[in-house]
């Protein structure tokens, strides 16, 4: 089977059962979450700790649904869901508990581990911006929009964590 199929050629793609432009704005955030996706795995690579490593494949995998979801463009496609969001939480929780109150800006450039947890960030909420914009024309998942909130703080969490947490 051969990448290419010329199909895309005249600037339209497919959104599940339905071809669209390439600049259709679902498109635009499958391609924004997909960048997150590829943050995420190279931050994997970084990461010493296999428990943050299993998280953040986890992670990926709820991206990877979320894909799906804005692909299939209906609510019947939905599978992101609270228990998600609350995995993001409590992983918040866990790291704050031994990190000390944060009294001003920090930059996340201390170790590889933080640098590429903070690359991750600033993607993610690229793509959430996406995602808001995306739900004023259609309302989307809630908890998928929960998710994008959650995961910049996450990633902003994490990133201290494996700098001042260890």
């Amino acid at each position: 089977m051969k990448i290419y199929t010329k199909k895309g050629d005249r600037g339209q793609t497919d959104l599940m059962a339905v071809r669209v432009k390439k600049d259709d704005p679902h498109i635009d955030l499958i391609g924004l979450l997909d960048e997150v996706m590829a943050h995420i795995l190279m931050l994997k690579h970084f990461i010493k700790d296999q428990n943050i490593k299993n998280d953040l494949i986890k992670i990926h995998d709820i991206l990877f649904m979320m894909n799906y979801e804005i692909a299939k463009n209906s609510q019947d496609g939905y599978q992101t869901n609270e228990e998600h969001v609350k995995f993001l939480e409590s992983k918040i929780d866990e790291y704050d508990q031994v990190l000390k109150p944060l009294t001003k800006f920090i930059k996340l450039d201390q170790n590889e581990e933080a640098l590429w947890s903070n690359m991750a960030r600033v993607v993610t909420r690229r793509a959430e911006r996406k995602m808001v914009e995306l739900n004023q024309i259609q309302d989307l998942n809630e908890w998928s929009l929960a998710f994008m909130n959650r995961l910049s703080d996450y990633l902003f969490t994490l990133g201290r964590f494996v700098t001042e947490g260890r």
